[in-house]
């Protein structure tokens, strides 16, 4: 057995050095993340190079859709592969196969049940979503093909979970890295040369996310492969999949739910400018998500096994780690954003004048808020790995939502325009001290029940 694991290079959760196994999952968890945002972006700098900047409002509209699969997907493999974890910290695998094999036939109902709704109400739904006259049979074409590929998405964010805690994050990396450049080379040859438009965009999105989904499930012809289906699994799991995968699944439609009532909000107090500069600064949101995300993602399979194992002192070890890296990658990427703001928003077309002012103001403004949320992220994961699913869920909603939502309506109407952009940063500074309360309320709870 011992000889297995050294070939294979096995991850104990367990008893692996903390640092050593982050060095492992970080590039993987952030590299996932950072595939849907580098499609996304690639399909705007694409779409607004060829057809112009007015092309911006097709993925932007689109955007609550990429956010509902992904909500569904996280809410499946986030919950799933924490139990699985933590069955492994417990060692007890087969029951983790078991949720693994449960979360399996969800994907594939829920991508099915997406695909059906979405292909059979197309229009209605791009209306809901906001698409008007000017823009509606380009926003067609393009949710057209984007419902139609649904299960490759969904089985692609699922695989991403648990291709990496079975000890392969590298093939995550390689998918991830395949994902990406096969939409920048379809989207240049799709966009540009085949002259297909926005339906090309949407084309060499979701045949990308295919190429990686299929290169991910290589990992179950590899020899580092230790998943399996079992026979009679659904029944009587569906629920703590659920409920542990919750927080991050909230997280998410939050995310979407706020999306859509900045698009409203921005358009009532705003004008387009307002529409393209958000547009930019949800761009710059996923990738900033990708960094914070990608921390708790790491630390999330190892917290889970270590409860699993009932050694807290290991739990707060990664948690503490995830704290530094979250400080350091979120510093990093608001600096980033801060001194580079003009050539951000020259990447999207944004080049001069008033339109470009504003860009500035608004990035560096969003840029303040992104080490709070690297903060609220990682104790958010420190409790849904430990399925203290109230806890993380109360995170979730108040950053990515309920707070950002009030703080929105509360300074727009305090100080117009400019309540749009401090909203972030308000609603994140909030969302923290919450979340300070609810650790520092856990730890002493904690203290009581050793005592």
């Amino acid at each position: 057995m011992s000889e297995e694991k050294k070939k294979t290079k096995e991850i104990d959760y367990v008893n692996d050095g903390i640092a050593g196994i982050y060095k492992r999952l970080l590039p993987s968890a952030i590299g996932s993340l950072l595939t849907a945002t580098v499609a996304s972006l690639i399909d705007v700098v694409i779409l607004s190079y060829y057809l112009g900047s007015d092309m911006l409002a097709v993925v932007e509209i689109c955007m609550p859709v990429y956010m509902l699969v992904n909500t569904i997907g996280m809410l499946i493999a986030s919950g799933a592969s924490t139990i699985y974890a933590q069955c492994l910290g417990e060692g007890n695998k087969e029951e983790g196969l078991r949720f693994f094999s449960a979360s399996v036939g969800q994907v594939l109902i829920f991508g099915a049940v997406l695909s059906a709704i979405g292909l059979i109400f197309t229009k209605p739904v791009i209306r809901m979503l906001g698409a008007n006259d000017a823009i509606f049979d380009a926003t067609l074409d393009y949710a057209h093909v984007l419902f139609f590929f649904m299960i490759p998405l969904m089985v692609y964010v699922h695989l991403l979970f648990f291709v990496r805690v079975d000890n392969d994050p590298n093939r995550v990396l390689a998918a991830t890295i395949s994902c990406a450049v096969t939409n920048l080379v379809l989207d240049i040859f799709f966009v540009g040369p085949l002259n297909l438009g926005p339906k090309g965009a949407a084309m060499a999105t979701c045949i990308a996310y295919t190429v990686g989904m299929s290169v991910n499930l290589t990992h179950f012809t590899s020899a580092k492969n230790g998943l399996k289906l079992l026979k009679n699994s659904m029944p009587g799991r569906f629920l703590r999949i659920w409920r542990a995968g919750l927080p991050l699944a909230a997280a998410q439609l939050g995310m979407t739910i706020s999306t859509q009532v900045f698009n409203n909000t921005i358009m009532r107090v705003g004008n387009e400018d307002y529409v393209a500069v958000y547009a930019v600064i949800t761009q710059l949101i996923m990738t900033s998500m990708a960094v914070y995300d990608g921390v708790g993602q790491a630390s999330q399979p190892i917290i889970a096994a270590a409860t699993g194992a009932k050694d807290s002192r290991r739990v707060g070890q990664v948690f503490r780690t995830g704290v530094f890296l979250e400080l350091a990658g979120t510093a990093f990427i608001a600096l980033l954003y801060i001194f580079l703001a003009g050539q951000i928003a020259g990447l999207f077309s944004i080049k001069e004048g008033e339109l470009l002012s504003l860009s500035i103001k608004g990035i560096r403004i969003y840029a303040i808020s992104i080490p709070f949320m690297g903060l609220n992220s990682i104790i958010m994961y420190y409790f849904q790995a430990q399925e203290k699913t109230t806890r993380a869920l109360i995170i979730s909603l108040l950053s990515g939502s309920i707070f950002l939502i009030l703080a929105l309506f509360g300074l727009t109407f305090a100080f117009g325009k400019d309540g749009i952009w401090l909203s972030w940063v308000v609603a994140q500074a909030l969302s923290l001290a919450v979340s300070l309360c609810l650790f520092k309320y856990s730890q002493k709870r904690r203290v009581w029940h050793e005592y």
